[in-house]
């Protein structure tokens, strides 16, 4: 796939955003939900038992929605506050360095929120080709876990969007029947909160 070829199926997915995780609940609440990866919405792993936890509904869930050996892709960017940085972010965390990534275009972040961000801040995603099947992702998912590592992954095919962060996953659906469908079936991991974060 080409950097020509995601944007294509990018813009025809997902026409109202840009691929940086956290706008996705705000530009497409109706497809969004978010189960949380411990019991009673505990942020962080502290032991192994907690750990294993965490993964085994991680893995349960992404596989539910991917299937198995199904290709997707692996996002991942990172913020520059207006320096021209050459080294991406895919070529220095070793939790990257086993995939191929292509750069994306850069994203004017004050183009998204010209409050919070100036003119000279971007965002420079790239993305990866790999498979999912359960466990093959672990050290990543360990990694943004711990929240020293940002990524997705995607499926165009299925169009999915599994978004991990410190505490859960975020997903989006192709639709709301099919957010409300897995949202149900998930129900005992959501956040107890009324607004799901």
């Amino acid at each position: 796939m080409t950097k020509q070829d995601f944007q294509k199926l990018w813009n025809l997915n997902y026409p109202e955003t840009v691929p940086i995780a956290y706008l996705f609940k705000h530009e497409y609440s109706d497809r969004w939900f978010r189960i949380h990866s411990l019991p009673e919405s505990k942020r962080y792993a502290e032991d192994e038992n907690e750990w294993q936890i965490l993964l085994s509904r991680q893995n349960e869930i992404i596989t539910d929605l991917f299937g198995h050996e199904t290709p997707i892709l692996i996002v991942t960017g990172e913020y520059n506050w207006g320096d021209n940085s050459q080294t991406h972010i895919t070529q220095e965390e070793e939790i990257f360095k086993p995939f191929s990534f292509l750069r994306l275009d850069n994203i004017e972040l004050n183009k998204i929120d010209a409050e919070q961000y100036d003119e000279p801040d971007i965002y420079r995603p790239a993305f990866a080709l790999t498979i999912w099947k359960p466990n093959y992702h672990d050290k990543l998912l360990r990694e943004i876990a711990k929240d020293n590592a940002r990524a997705f992954f995607i499926s165009f095919d299925k169009n999915v969007i599994v978004a991990p962060y410190d505490g859960g996953i975020d997903f989006m659906l192709k639709d709301c029947l099919t957010k409300e469908s897995y949202k149900n079936k998930y129900r005992h991991w959501l956040s107890e909160r009324e607004d799901g974060f």
